[in-house]
């Protein structure tokens, strides 16, 4: 049994403690990652992931969480790779309960990880869909009129593409993160943290644009409906419906993202300064994003060094 008590508990002969049971050690679990600041849609994805876990060792009998060992967590791994789970998405299963375990420890509910002895699921180089500049360009010459909307959806879409930003990184962003001098805008991204990001001359003028003629006052750089801020979820119908009317195929918001980083890598981008524009915490996504175009760069740097355009024949 992982089970770890303090030493100056005594039982008597014969007596074994029952284990915490899964909801009390999820909910626990929980509670603390709240107080420490996690947001609403990261603990929901943290208690998806330990849930399927818990119920999987139910359904099979098996040990609680506090007693479950490396060769039942292999198991429920496997499960998730037979049921058609893609590896990103097994990845952050894996990284939910290795995270509980963790707390596991530190709470003394249980002696050991049980994912020490797992090794962590293997993600492919390949990149999921991004939007190439020509399928933005169609989007941008398909919204016609000037219209407050249309000038707000074009400096949205221009803002997503040039700056790499996530959903809720774009939806949450004020008129006062603005430097306009300087043509950038203060991000807060994932666990609040801020970052710069780079306004490109185009993005700038749209959003410049929109303000000058929006005629409200609102910190809020983005409005939606009854001049409220732009929610996420508004301004995802708003992308379906200007793809749709430019009849190219909407891959989600973040597809901008994925897109930004190639056409950044493309044109020269260094990865460190990818790496920092994009918020992400390690270069793991990033070198997946170099490897993935690696060719294409190298044939855009053979044009430029070519050793035969160098030769003196003619």
């Amino acid at each position: 049994m992982n089970v770890k008590r303090a030493s100056s508990h005594v039982y008597a002969p014969n007596y074994s403690p029952e284990s915490i049971s899964d909801e009390d050690l999820i909910r626990g679990f929980l509670l603390a990652l709240g107080a420490g600041g996690r947001k609403e849609k990261t603990l929901h994805i943290y208690e998806e992931s330990i849930t399927m876990l818990s119920d999987f060792l139910r359904g099979l009998g098996l040990p609680p969480l506090a007693e479950v060992n490396s060769e039942h967590v292999r198991h429920w791994l496997v499960s998730l790779h037979q049921k058609g789970n893609k590896p990103a998405t097994i990845s952050v299963r894996y990284r939910s309960v290795n995270r509980l375990f963790n707390w596991c420890v530190k709470e003394d509910e249980r002696e050991t990880n049980p994912m020490d002895k797992v090794d962590p699921p293997r993600i492919p180089d390949t990149i999921q869909p991004y939007y190439q500049p020509r399928e933005v360009d169609a989007v941008l010459k398909a919204i016609a009129r000037r219209s407050l909307h249309n000038l707000r959806d074009t400096a949205l879409i221009l803002t997503l593409y040039d700056t790499g930003v996530r959903s809720a990184e774009i939806c949450s962003m004020r008129e006062s993160d603005l430097d306009w001098r300087s043509r950038t805008i203060m991000v807060t991204g994932k666990n609040d943290k801020q970052r710069q990001v780079s306004l490109g001359h185009k993005a700038a003028q749209a959003i410049e644009r929109y303000l000058r003629k929006r005629g409200v006052k609102s910190d809020w750089l983005w409005l939606g409906s009854g001049n409220k801020p732009l929610a996420i979820n508004g301004l995802r119908m708003m992308l379906e419906r200007r793809f749709s009317d430019a009849e190219i195929r909407f891959r989600g918001a973040h597809a901008f993202r994925r897109g930004f980083a190639m056409s950044y890598l493309a044109a020269g981008g260094q990865e460190g300064d990818l790496k920092q524009l994009g918020g992400w915490e390690n270069y793991a996504m990033v070198s997946r994003y170099a490897k993935a175009n690696a060719g294409e760069r190298a044939v855009a740097a053979h044009k430029k060094l070519s050793p035969g355009d160098r030769l003196n024949v003619r």
